[in-house]
């Protein structure tokens, strides 16, 4: 009854000015005949539990009427629906426009029960909202707590790289030595009618190749030790990144 009622009222108001500005170049008997349809497949959707259907159809014929009645319709369909600032819009719209209407009181319960549902579902999604900061912040002080404050940071390739240049060294050394006492025994056990300037140049060799070899390995040896000491040596401690949870977010201090 209450649907029918407003059809009527809305029919009606089709031939205000402000309508007919609004809807252009469309015939009011035009207007008229889809206000119609609309509403009577709104009132069929709504008997049938069709409410999205319903909610569409009467929002429609509101836009070709223009009739703040039909705000009535919207309302009930939404707050049916749970569109609880939808519901609330539209039986606002609906008693501004109809101040003095005899549901007025009706309404007015309806727009206190979905201000106040409003108001539990919003202060519910920011009790919500905190209770995740916090648990989030508590898990990051559990974190924090259980994580050591420092991190050993190694020195790197240099420790390596010297000794291998001291390995290297030291074999160079080596054979440098080798190849010196090989040409002092071939000195002392050149054989009578040898070439005295081959002997000559060995004999001054010699001496010379053994001193460089032994430089080399004691520079290599140096080299070998040094590295140990530093690889082992080298190294410091270093402070943790530190994560904290904010008002803006998460943020991360410390050295990488």
């Amino acid at each position: 009854m209450r649907f029918l009622l407003v059809l009527a009222v809305a029919l009606s108001s089709l031939g205000s000015t402000a309508v007919v500005h609004a809807q252009g170049s469309q015939s009011r008997e035009a207007r008229i005949a889809e206000a119609k349809n609309a509403f009577a497949v709104g009132t069929r959707a709504y008997a049938n539990g069709e409410f999205q259907t319903a909610l569409t159809s009467f929002q429609r014929a509101y836009e070709l009427t223009g009739s703040p009645d039909l705000l009535y319709n919207i309302a009930t369909v939404s707050d049916r629906m749970r569109h609880d600032e939808e519901a609330l819009e539209a039986y606002e719209g609906y008693l501004e426009a109809r101040p003095k209407s005899a549901d007025r009181e009706h309404v007015e319960s309806r727009i206190d029960v979905l201000r106040a549902a409003i108001e539990a579902r919003r202060r519910a999604e920011l009790d919500a909202e905190i209770e995740a900061r916090s648990a989030a912040i508590e898990a990051a002080a559990r974190v924090k707590a259980e994580r050591p404050l420092t991190q050993y940071v190694g020195p790197g390739p240099g420790p390596w790289i010297t000794i291998g240049v001291g390995g290297a060294a030291v074999v160079t050394g080596a054979i440098l030595v080798g190849l010196g006492q090989r040409d002092q025994k071939t000195v002392e056990s050149a054989v009578p009618g040898s070439s005295y300037a081959m002997v000559e140049e060995m004999a001054d060799r010699g001496p010379r190749r053994t001193k460089a070899g032994v430089a080399l390995m004691a520079v290599g040896g140096a080299g070998i030790i040094g590295g140990i000491i530093w690889q082992l040596t080298g190294g410091h401690e270093e402070a943790m990144p530190e994560v904290s949870i904010g008002p803006t977010g998460i943020s991360v201090k410390g050295t990488f």
